[in-house]
């Protein structure tokens, strides 16, 4: 996967090259107190300031025309406890770090997704997640973090002490501050088992209770066409076909399963982890996990009917309910239907579509992907929206960290 963003002294580019900006100045820190007289300058300037992890998000949510700060420097693991569980890391440190230190210490990060090049807070940033109806996503798994607010303050919070207000820290898109140390739950090591199999709609259709049930982490791709595995690399398959993931906990070890992707048996951090060139642009949304197959077979059919040139495969993946205020998962269990496009490829019309239907299936958007937000949907949807505002307001009342996007959704 090429890594990251585009950077020069006039320009920012994410990495599928859909979102860039030209800010009036880009800042490389290294140090907290920087960031602290950053805000501070913006601030004053009346600019609004904002950073950004590997620039895996499709959305808007780092362009601004103000200040971008580049905070790699904020970078390795601080602590991991093997006692209390948890690992303390720089806010920048890439999920792909964590993986053989906490092995080392028996420990390992309880699930993840298919990318792993991301940093810490980009993940816990916009609630992203693996597979699993018993897994939460990175944010509802950060449990401390230390923030500098809209006013250049040092704030440090954790679930223990902030209660009240720490659920709307765990997934805020960059609105409270800058993160510059977090703190997750982790879990005891462990192996798994992974099985790939190439499998006919139909079989899905017979098998998706017990798939669901039986297996720690279930997923797939459906494929539309004949040439739709190749854009990501995978075994070939027919049209209808799905590329099926399935993971479960092993006490065999690590390399008794061969190591050809399909049949491997390996240390959790190193199954999980797959390689996406960015060749696609993303819309995912979260919708209750009970509507289950019935809801991706309608989308399935809305993908036929209206984009029938589309070769891009559907995902499909689970996640469990958490409590941070405005993650997808907010106390709901959720299946994530995920849609991609050609970059390039003029497909809005297709996109709003498919906002509609999943709209209208209680559907929330993963926000570091395309979607059709706004705040009257968002104070339908989220029980907390008020109270995350209120909080947001308290930590930057003078809205540095809202650029255009942010502040429609947030101000």
């Amino acid at each position: 996967m090429q890594e990251d963003v585009i950077i020069n002294k006039s320009q920012w580019v994410n990495w599928v090259g859909n979102q860039s900006c030209k800010p009036a100045r880009i800042e490389a820190i290294t140090d907290v107190e920087q960031i602290s007289e950053a805000i501070v300058r913006a601030r004053v300037a009346q600019q609004v300031i904002r950073t950004y992890g590997t620039g895996h998000s499709f959305a808007p949510i780092v362009s601004t025309d103000g200040v971008i700060l580049d905070t790699k420097s904020l970078r390795g693991i601080v602590n991991i406890d093997p006692v209390a569980k948890t690992v303390t890391a720089k806010s920048q440190t890439p999920i792909a770090d964590l993986g053989a230190p906490l092995l080392d210490a028996g420990l390992a990060l309880k699930n993840q997704g298919d990318i792993d090049t991301q940093t810490l807070i980009g993940a816990i940033s916009t609630a992203t997640h693996g597979s699993g109806l018993a897994f939460r996503s990175f944010s509802g798994e950060m449990v401390a973090c230390q923030l500098i607010d809209g006013e250049g303050n040092l704030r440090q919070y954790s679930l223990a002490e902030h209660p009240d207000v720490f659920h709307g820290l765990q997934c805020a898109v960059g609105t409270m501050g800058i993160m510059t140390e977090v703190t997750m739950a982790v879990a005891p090591a462990y192996i798994l088992k992974e099985n790939i199999e190439i499998m006919p709609i139909q079989e899905l259709r017979e098998r998706w209770e017990d798939l669901l049930a039986t297996y720690r982490h279930f997923s797939f791709f459906w494929m539309p066409t004949d040439e739709s595995s190749v854009l990501y690399g995978l075994p070939v398959a027919k049209a209808d076909d799905c590329y099926v993931r399935l993971y479960s906990e092993t006490d065999e070890s690590p390399g008794s399963g061969g190591q050809e992707v399909g049949s491997r048996i390996d240390h959790s951090y190193k199954i999980y982890p797959a390689v996406f060139e960015p060749n696609f642009h993303e819309f995912e949304y979260f919708i209750p996990a009970e509507q289950g197959i019935e809801a991706f077979e309608a989308q399935r059919e809305l993908m036929l009917s209206l984009l029938p040139d589309s070769i891009y495969p559907m995902e499909l993946r689970f996640v469990g309910p958490e409590k941070p205020w405005m993650s997808p998962n907010y106390k709901r269990a959720n299946m994530v239907i995920s849609v991609a496009g050609k970059p390039g490829t003029d497909y809005w019309d297709y996109l709003r579509a498919c906002d509609q239907h999943l709209y209208g299936r209680s559907g929330r958007a993963h926000w570091g992907k395309l979607h059709f937000m706004t705040a009257e949907r968002l104070a339908e949807q989220f029980p907390r929206y008020h109270d995350f505002k209120e909080l947001r307001r308290s930590l930057d009342p003078a809205g540095v960290f809202l650029n255009p996007h942010l502040r429609d959704l947030f101000g």
